[in-house]
């Protein structure tokens, strides 16, 4: 009897620790929140926070700035210096 007693406590802390080490699955997502947040960026036009999947992107002195859609970028486009921080 007291050898049942000991191998139900090891199999009941043995399924303790699997359960403590398994990874939580938060809706599914594959992306964390940092790799969500990096790929973030600013309209410097209109200051709308922008995904750099879906961005349109232009180069001023070798820097890449988004936008939120083409009327932003092509004001960007005719006067960069007004929206470019100094």
């Amino acid at each position: 009897m007291k050898k049942l007693n000991l191998i139900v406590i090891l199999i009941g802390l043995a399924t303790l620790s699997l359960k403590s080490n398994a990874t939580p699955v938060i809706n599914g997502s594959k992306t964390s929140p940092i790799d969500s947040a990096k790929n973030a960026t600013v309209d410097p036009v209109c200051k709308m926070k922008v995904k750099a999947q879906t961005a349109k992107t232009t180069v001023y002195n070798k820097v890449t700035y988004s936008f939120c859609s083409e009327s932003c970028k092509q004001k960007f486009v005719a006067e960069p210096a007004k929206y470019v921080k100094k």
